[in-house]
């Protein structure tokens, strides 16, 4: 037992760096009307994932050899990260200037593309910035924000294929009924990115998908009738739809509107410290005995995910008048001047947040 918690403990650690990690590093390539979407497919991988996960898990388990069935799926699902890992080490470029599939003239374009500059040597750390990070209230916001998103994600991630069984499906019938609701949660998260880089209008995406989402949460709590299965799919359907785009566009607007590489790390750490903590809590609210309708996980995904349309809308129009003051202040900036945001940040006069 001791050998399979250091394991997990150890899988967690590394994951965790991974989850914060690939949104910041994409964010070093992209301009901010372009990360929505960059965003989006890398997170809205996790609920396409899901539609073959399962699948994948029963027919592995029921593979007969030496070894038993959950050895051979953690070594089967296992191998291809581990493999193109080697992949990722020679041939992932650490910043635009460093691609060795660019030529030097492409590097220098693909530098200066950028609408935001930071002139702090990649292999430092401005403390400056770290402590700017770690007192935005906005990078709270999006922690809070994603701390109800996380209860939900990982709610639906670990029980959904149980709440759609106690509908009365078999379990393979449930797998399989879980699958469509996850890949249009992918496309939802496609189509989310695409309005919010098209307008800029972060927050108001976020509030639409977390309505959603928590109109299906509360099908599901309130709906208590074992006939009424097409109602309570439907909030299935609602939940997924809504809580995945929501958590993708939430990461990218905290990237959008810090002033420099280090305050983007810095709020990363935020959310993804205090934001993952809600997985505890849908781990304990969705007990086997709360079945077959689940009421108490559900309601609780309900009201986190309602609370997310308030803080987003909250967040967007604070974030609004901050940039009308500052063009009453300084006058309109151009949309695409670049920024030197070394040691003003998103202080910065001619810095605009994505609202």
């Amino acid at each position: 037992m001791a050998g399979l918690v250091a394991c997990r403990s150890l899988l967690g650690i590394f994951e965790a760096a991974f989850g914060a990690g690939a949104p910041y590093f994409l964010s070093l390539f992209y301009q901010r009307r372009e990360l929505g979407k960059r965003v989006s497919l890398l997170l809205g991988m996790s609920p396409l994932a899901n539609c073959f996960a399962s699948t994948l898990a029963y027919g592995i388990t029921h593979i007969r050899g030496s070894l038993e069935p959950w050895r051979l799926l953690f070594l089967i699902e296992g191998a291809p990260t581990i493999l193109f890992s080697i992949v990722v080490y020679f041939w992932l470029a650490d910043s635009p200037g460093t691609a060795k599939f660019l030529s030097e003239e492409e590097q220098t374009q693909a530098v200066e593309r950028l609408q935001t500059v930071d002139r702090t040597a990649k292999s430092k750390v401005k403390w400056s910035q770290i402590t700017a990070g770690l007192t935005d209230y906005q990078n709270y916001v999006h922690s809070l924000i994603h701390f109800c998103c996380n209860y939900s994600f990982a709610g639906l991630s670990n029980f959904l294929p149980t709440i759609v069984r106690d509908m009365g499906y078999s379990s393979v019938n449930a797998q399989g009924l879980t699958a469509p609701a996850y890949f249009t949660s992918f496309l939802c998260c496609v189509l989310a990115a695409y309005i919010s880089d098209k307008y800029g209008k972060r927050g108001y995406v976020i509030s639409v998908f977390a309505a959603m989402g928590a109109i299906g949460y509360l099908l599901l709590a309130i709906v208590q009738d074992e006939t009424k299965t097409g109602i309570r799919y439907a909030g299935v359907w609602l939940a997924a739809c809504g809580v995945f785009p929501a958590l993708s566009i939430n990461i990218t607007w905290l990237l959008n509107n810090q002033g420099g590489d280090s305050k983007k790390g810095a709020g990363l750490a935020l959310l993804a410290t205090f934001g993952q903590t809600s997985s505890f809590a849908s781990s304990a609210l969705f007990p086997s005995t709360d079945g077959p309708f689940y009421v108490r996980g559900c309601a609780v995904g309900c009201g986190f995910t309602g609370l997310i349309v308030f803080l987003a809308l909250g967040l967007h129009f604070k974030l609004e008048h901050e940039n009308k003051k500052r063009d009453r202040l300084y006058g309109k900036a151009d949309e695409n001047a670049r920024i030197d945001v070394t040691l003003g940040g998103d202080k910065e006069a001619n810095f605009r947040y994505l609202t």
